[in-house]
């Protein structure tokens, strides 16, 4: 959407501009009624991403009560891009779920308590993830039917809820580029090519990339805690075993 003019707002972007604890509590607020947390309106959802004219993938996570808020105006368009709920299901077990599955696997189950931001990052992901799995871990039995599920509910209820005149549907399977885009949007196709899809490599490129300093930085700093207590321990068994000896 860059190449077009937009200034998206995506998942890069909540990393960027420290906004990890903010989609946390919009989505917890959004889906638990019995959080305590206040429920977002527009007011709170334009303060957030004001500096922005186009959310990517984010209001997906929220329920309908984000979109609902900006289907009333009609400046505003919305492109639903949906697919096969099986390969969807695998995706998300390839993004979110991954790093789901890094957050509970040693070293990383660790070392995020030592890091604020990598423990952000990593809760962020497990939100998200339970957001559609009903609270369920990647690799729970019920894990897949309650995406599949609640993945299929979403797509309905976007077209339900957004008039169909500021709606656009597009199938992945069948092919997303600046043809379906465009004179939606009416505005003219671009020379530059359409991206490509983000595959699991690219993703778990990216998740390297924010994760790798932060892991360095923890390990660091459990080092710091860590030699000063063995070295504790250290002399009072010394001191322990001088006193019997």
């Amino acid at each position: 959407m860059k190449v077009l003019g937009f200034t998206p707002y995506h998942m890069v972007e909540v990393i960027k501009e420290g906004h990890m604890k903010v989609l946390q509590e919009a989505t917890i607020a959004q889906l638990n009624r019995f959080s305590g947390i206040q429920r977002y309106d527009k007011a709170d959802f334009d303060k957030w991403m004001g500096n922005f004219d186009c959310a990517v993938e984010i209001p997906s996570f929220m329920g309908m009560h984000y979109l609902r808020s900006y289907a009333e105006d009609p400046g505003i368009r919305f492109i639903l891009t949906e697919r096969d709920p099986s390969r969807w299901c695998r995706s998300f077990d390839n993004t979110a779920g991954y790093v789901v599955d890094l957050a509970r696997t040693f070293p990383t189950c660790v070392l995020k308590y030592f890091d604020v931001t990598l423990r952000d990052f990593l809760y962020l992901n497990q939100i998200l993830y339970w957001a559609f799995s009903d609270g369920a871990n990647p690799g729970d039995p019920n894990s897949d039917a309650a995406m599949r599920r609640n993945y299929i509910e979403y797509i309905q209820s976007v077209k339900e809820a957004v008039p169909k005149d500021r709606l656009l549907v597009v199938n992945l399977e069948d092919g997303l580029g600046w043809e379906q885009i465009c004179p939606f949007l009416e505005m003219s196709v671009p020379d530059e090519k359409y991206p490509g899809r983000n595959t699991p490599e690219d993703f778990r490129v990216l998740v390297s990339s924010i994760m790798t300093p932060k892991l360095q930085a923890a390990a660091l700093r459990l080092s710091m805690v860590a030699v000063p207590v063995v070295g504790v321990f250290s002399y009072v068994g010394w001191r322990l075993l001088s006193k019997s000896a």
